[in-house]
């Protein structure tokens, strides 16, 4: 008996065969998350959605879509390295600033707010998601990436280490030393009594 094919395993072999109409169907799929994760590595929405036009672009030259291990996240590999290729031309006065205004990209995935709760609950809860924000955003880059990808994005760990280039057991690792970077900062800010 056959295993059926996954989707991603049919469009990567529609990639490596160079039918171009398979763009369509990853666009459909991966763009709104790609779109967020961009939003989240360069602060800017502008530039994250011509960041993820550059990653559909690269799908159609020939030769270059060859994901090694998932299309997912091979996409991720190549929107955090164009992200990245971004981030290193702002001046630090203009990331900083971006980062100190994209608190909406953030919010939602932080802490989902509940239409029912209160007022008061809701602000608690916006004001938890700019805290873990601030600390996201003051870590070092690649455990950042990291953090954005595994626990924001919802990358297996098989994909972050695609996404970063790393082996497994190295992505296992820095996730690890994140989630520790995380707890130890997060936890004078830990407000159990909510």
């Amino acid at each position: 008996m056959t295993v059926p094919e996954d989707r991603e395993t049919r469009w990567m072999k529609r990639l490596a065969d160079g039918d171009g109409d398979v763009v369509a169907d990853i666009r459909e799929r991966y763009t709104p998350e790609l779109l967020l994760f961009c939003k989240r590595m360069v602060y800017n929405e502008a530039l994250a959605e011509d960041i993820v036009q550059d990653v559909l672009i690269k799908c159609l030259r020939p030769g270059t879509a060859t994901p090694s291990g998932s299309l997912r996240g091979w996409l991720y590999r190549v929107a955090r390295n164009r992200s990245i290729d971004e981030i290193r031309k702002m001046k630090p006065e203009v990331r900083l600033s971006a980062m100190q205004s994209s608190s909406r990209i953030w919010a939602a995935a932080v802490v989902p707010l509940d239409p029912t709760t209160t007022p008061a609950g809701k602000a608690m809860k916006e004001d938890r998601a700019r805290r873990v924000q601030e600390v996201v955003n003051a870590m070092d880059d690649d455990l950042r990436d990291v953090v954005i990808l595994y626990f924001f994005q919802g990358l297996s760990r098989d994909e972050v280490a695609e996404a970063i280039g790393l082996t497994l057991s190295g992505t296992k690792a820095r996730i690890s030393r994140a989630t520790r970077e995380l707890r130890n900062k997060l936890r004078p800010l830990d407000d159990s009594s909510l």
